[in-house]
């Protein structure tokens, strides 16, 4: 209850169409990131898909090494998929409140994992896409 009670004060302190806004916001740069680092996100592109990017692991990865690499080398956490998905997917959380700063520093970091797995990825490429996004909803 109580910490309902301080999740409803944030909420009432930043607005709750500006809390919108950021998801929006954020779900459109972890996409447009994702994207750019040559990954395939599952499903079909949806604006308004704002609480998780959900991105198919590349052939020839183990799925697991990704979250896996993500939480050993800089302590970021992913989710990886479940059931039928498990080790297909990868998924990026962003609702709640994380900020601009935790979608580009997860996915500099995504993108550092990907090139140690041997996959071809252009370092900065992902972040650059997200940049774009943020300065294009911040203006």
């Amino acid at each position: 209850v109580c910490q309902l009670q301080e999740a409803l004060r944030l909420i009432e302190a930043e607005g709750l169409q500006n809390v919108f806004a950021r998801h929006r916001t954020l779900g459109r740069m972890c996409r447009a990131g994702v994207l750019a680092c040559g990954l395939s996100l599952l499903g079909p592109e949806n604006p308004e898909a704002n609480i998780v990017t959900a991105f198919l692991v590349p052939d020839g990865v183990d799925g697991k090494a990704i979250p896996a690499g993500l939480k050993s080398r800089f302590g970021i956490q992913i989710a990886g998929g479940q059931g039928k998905l498990s080790g297909k997917i990868c998924r990026i959380g962003h609702c709640g409140y994380y900020d601009y700063r935790d979608i580009l520093t997860t996915l500099g970091a995504l993108e550092i994992v990907l090139a140690d797995l041997g996959q071809p990825v252009e370092l900065g490429a992902g972040v650059a896409a997200a940049q774009r996004v943020a300065a294009d909803a911040l203006l």
